[in-house]
């Protein structure tokens, strides 16, 4: 029996297993509870909230001052901006009142050379032998487009105009009839062969369209027909 008991002791036990810890962990102290009332409760938080607004106290000034100077600076532009439309507004106007002015005379001073012009046409048509009563005639037919007025208010090429109308248009210069004679009466000499030949040439300067040579014709014509 000794023996069994021997036999069932090879294991030895390890009694360390069984003791205490030598160094329990600690427990962790309860928190402590804060005990207050809920005044003093609303006064810790007004305070906290004291604080944080004491930091942003002057906040709102300066939102405030920024805000008025942003207005300001839009109405310093939009003033900016209306005075220079008001400008340009003023410098169109201008424009417009020199554009109509030069207009104007231009108008006038055109109107002036036509009657220039007119006139020094129709003291020509007559020297050349045009009938009076085909002076208008004379005038609305001729291309006067080719006659100018200079800068001394000179008319030039009208002459030029005239011999033109002249050979294109060879009736409206006046013709002297000839008056017949009368047999027993008075004497009156007949007409020359002065008048006879100048004629003559009057036609052959036509058909050369030798104007100035027309013109001159018609006016010894006339002249010998008196």
């Amino acid at each position: 029996m000794i023996n069994e008991v021997k036999r069932d002791l090879r294991y030895k036990l390890n009694l360390q297993n069984f003791a205490e810890d030598p160094d329990p962990t600690p427990e962790p102290e309860p928190a402590k509870k804060l005990e207050m009332t809920q005044e003093e409760f609303d006064r810790i938080i007004a305070d906290r909230i004291g604080r944080e607004r004491k930091k942003f106290a002057d906040y709102d000034d300066v939102k405030t001052k920024l805000t008025a100077f942003e207005q300001a600076e839009e109405e310093r532009k939009k003033a900016e901006l209306t005075d220079k439309e008001r400008a340009d507004a003023d410098k169109a106007a201008a424009l417009k009142r020199a554009e109509d002015a030069e207009a104007e005379r231009d108008k006038a001073l055109t109107a002036a050379n036509q009657r220039l012009i007119k006139a020094e046409f129709k003291t020509l048509a007559k020297d050349a032998g045009i009938r009076s009563d085909a002076l208008e005639d004379a005038f609305k037919l001729a291309d006067v487009s080719g006659i100018t007025v200079d800068d001394e208010g000179n008319v030039v090429g009208a002459k030029d105009v005239l011999d033109a109308l002249v050979a294109a248009k060879p009736y409206l210069v006046e013709v002297t009839k000839k008056e017949p004679r009368q047999i027993g009466g008075a004497s009156n000499p007949d007409p020359t062969d002065e008048v006879k030949t100048l004629e003559t040439q009057l036609d052959e300067a036509r058909k050369r369209r030798d104007f100035n040579k027309v013109v001159e014709l018609s006016n010894k014509i006339k002249q010998l027909a008196k």
